[in-house]
């Protein structure tokens, strides 16, 4: 008799899990997100961080209210004629009246016959940011000369752009000196890549093509791409959030890929000195002596750049004053805002009462 066979054990069959559990955890956790970026952007909203008005580093314009400039042929842009409107630097730390008058200049109450005369070209130092007209760097030398000096600062300026502004300024002022103050770093930064003006405001020129002029303030596009860099520009229009978490996670992605920012390195002065020597030539034209002030240096290439750039116009015949070596002995930290860096009023008035003496002598 045959033994029966063991009966086969039942096949296993594995049961699916249901997917609504799983579909459950991850609306949950996207309904949690979303109510967190929410509570997030509230917050930031009631707080003020990361707003985009006047004041706040947010705001494209800088320091500088917009449509203080005016687009201009020659130069690119120049100041407005006839604005009014005020400065105001991130966090508050400054804010001064700004008035432009007929001839496009940020000029002082002259307490000095128009003649003789002196023109003081420059950038953001020479028109005073910071700092009310009459505390001015150049409205200090004339209360110290007793010789009317005419402001013909504009922020951002090149010395290329400098020399168009004296073209036009030359026959209206007739001075007999013209001073051009300016740093040589910068200077040759500027020359490289000049300010533009966009929608009423200036910016630097590797920036212009991600700008986005929305409601009346510019923001800056996170990528290049076509659709989405827009998008993130928008997207900072409208959440304080989005505006302090893009440009994190465009640092960190450009980290991750090995991307490096630019530096601080010196640069080819050759532009600046041309310039120079066309100011010279065109002041000398008009019978105006001719005086160039160096900017304070703020670091090892800037006293690179100063000293190349003063080699090459003392081969020109022109002996540059650097405020360096005239202000030797000061601090100049305590000359200069803390956050903004621009001089403060106790600054413009050490370079005004330092220079005067040496205009004086220029002047005889």
């Amino acid at each position: 008799m045959m033994a029966a066979e063991p009966a086969a054990a039942p096949a296993t069959t594995s049961i699916p899990r249901p997917a609504a559990p799983l579909r459950k955890r991850l609306l949950l956790a996207a309904v949690s997100l979303l109510v967190s970026l929410l509570l997030a952007e509230g917050v930031l909203r009631l707080t003020g961080v990361a707003a985009a008005g006047r004041g706040a580093p947010w705001f494209a314009g800088g320091n500088h209210p917009r449509f203080l400039f005016a687009p201009d042929r020659a130069s690119g842009y120049t100041l407005r004629p006839g604005f009014h409107g005020r400065e105001v630097a991130p966090g508050r730390e400054f804010e001064v009246p700004v008035t432009i008058d007929a001839r496009g200049l940020r000029d002082h109450r002259h307490t000095a016959a128009p003649q003789p005369a002196v023109l003081a070209l420059g950038d953001s130092m020479t028109f005073g940011e910071g700092v009310g007209e009459e505390e001015a760097w150049s409205a200090i030398l004339e209360r110290a000369l007793g010789v009317r000096v005419y402001d013909g600062g504009v922020p951002g300026y090149s010395s290329p752009q400098m020399l168009a502004r004296l073209r036009r300024l030359l026959p209206a002022l007739r001075p007999r000196l013209v001073l051009v103050a300016l740093s040589p770093h910068w200077d040759q930064q500027r020359c490289a890549e000049p300010f533009l003006y966009l929608g009423g405001f200036i910016v630097a020129g590797g920036y212009a093509p991600r700008l986005h002029l929305i409601d009346g303030n510019l923001y800056l596009a996170d990528v290049r791409w076509p659709v989405v860099g827009p998008v993130t520009a928008y997207a900072k229009r409208w959440s304080h959030l989005a505006r302090l978490l893009l440009p994190a996670v465009r640092a960190g992605a450009a980290a991750v890929v090995g991307e490096r920012s630019r530096g601080e390195t010196s640069g080819d002065v050759g532009p600046s000195a041309a310039a120079l020597l066309a100011m010279r030539r065109d002041a000398a034209a008009a019978g105006a002596r001719f005086l160039v002030i160096f900017l304070d240096s703020r670091g090892r290439v800037y006293a690179e750049d100063r000293d190349a750039l003063a080699a090459a116009l003392l081969r020109q015949g022109i002996e540059p004053v650097a405020l360096d070596r005239l202000l030797a002995g000061e601090d100049w930290q305590a000359l200069r805002y803390p956050r903004d860096q621009h001089w403060n009023a106790r600054g413009h008035r050490a370079v005004g009462e330092a220079l005067a003496p040496i205009v004086r002598r220029r002047l005889e």
